[in-house]
């Protein structure tokens, strides 16, 4: 899973300046949905120097910010009601809320798209998932899940330098959430349910984003909250796909945070938070920071990266991204731990 090839490994420096080096004048894309996400999509675009994006979103009145940006086409309506058709490799980004993520995607498919960027989680269900791209492969689509943190420069350092290291010899994770007093105001019920899926994925697909996909495990769970009834509390381990051994853990109603720890025979890699990366050559030492190159300290961490991987051959290369399919494995997984219905 999301594994270049040994020529391919590249480390955060040389990674911001072969998205540098790359021209992405001549690319298009369109933004689907320009609430929170789909702000941040504009701006990474803008980074990489797109000189064609179009925007749509139902709401006319926030598109009328860029009413003076040239460069910028922006269309209002439903998702439903869009009808024209892309340029050759233009790349469609899927920002709606949850519920819209799959007929939107459907939609941008039936409408000629054959690149398309679906915003995490794609589903609350793994099924939908992959019923999803069994209908994208069917229109010769390649899609992907926008996890933004497996291409992170911390992940990218840190692939690189535990293969210099000689390879991973074991992963530690933990996705306790830090919870908001108002997130049953913010979220909708469905969502709450299942926060395991819509947000603890983001560490667990980093981790597994690094050893590989869970093969075989075991889980505990305890506790409860009035919006997540199946758990707040979660241990387990297990075996990547890569023979890695893993163990993860997460205490929803205490004051962890979210964290990936690596290991290696040589030193410990952790990130914590996940756009920094530390490590450590000596049991004994303190954990020191290591510097990180990043193409666009502007835009929200991995946005610019991914939407480079999407728009460039060359740079997927080097980044590769979670296609449907393994989105659909790590969100089975998920079901699995959080005690999901599948």
């Amino acid at each position: 899973m999301l594994q270049p090839s040994i020529e391919a490994l590249i480390n955060a420096e040389e990674l911001a300046s072969k998205i540098r080096s790359t021209d992405f004048t001549d690319c298009s894309a369109t933004v689907l949905g320009f609430g929170a996400m789909g702000r941040h999509y504009l701006k990474a675009l803008q980074s990489l120097e797109l000189e064609r994006i179009r925007v749509c979103s139902r709401s006319q009145d926030s598109l009328d910010s860029l009413a003076d940006q040239p460069n910028i086409k922006t269309v209002a309506g439903e998702f439903r009601s869009l009808d024209f058709a892309p340029v050759t490799g233009e790349l469609a980004i899927v920002a709606t809320p949850i519920a819209q993520l799959i007929p939107a995607a459907k939609h941008m498919a039936d409408l000629g798209f054959k690149n398309i960027l679906i915003e995490k989680p794609a589903s609350l269900w793994s099924n939908e998932i992959i019923k999803l791209d069994e209908y994208l492969t069917q229109k010769g689509v390649i899609a992907a899940c926008a996890y933004n943190r497996v291409t992170y420069p911390s992940l990218v350092e840190t692939r690189y330098r535990s293969a210099e290291d000689g390879g991973i010899t074991s992963c530690a994770y933990s996705f306790t959430e830090i919870i908001g007093g108002d997130w049953e105001q913010r979220h909708s019920a469905d969502e709450l349910s299942r926060w395991g899926v819509a947000n603890s994925l983001h560490p667990i697909s980093m981790a597994h984003g690094l050893i590989g996909q869970p093969m075989s495990w075991r889980g505990d769970r305890r506790g409860s909250l009035s919006w997540h009834p199946s758990a707040s509390i979660f241990v387990g381990s297990g075996l990547s796909t890569h023979d890695i051994p893993f163990s993860y853990q997460a205490d929803w109603g205490s004051k962890g945070r979210w964290s990936v720890e690596i290991n290696t025979a040589l030193a410990s890699y952790k990130m914590c938070p996940l756009e920094k990366l530390y490590s450590k050559t000596d049991s004994l030492a303190e954990w020191e920071e290591i510097p990180l190159p990043i193409f666009d300290g502007q835009s929200k961490t991995g946005v610019a990266e991914e939407l480079a991987a999407m728009l460039s051959q060359e740079i997927a290369r080097v980044l590769p991204l979670m296609d449907l399919r393994e989105t659909s494995i790590i969100t089975e997984f998920g079901e699995d731990i959080f005690g999901y219905a599948a």
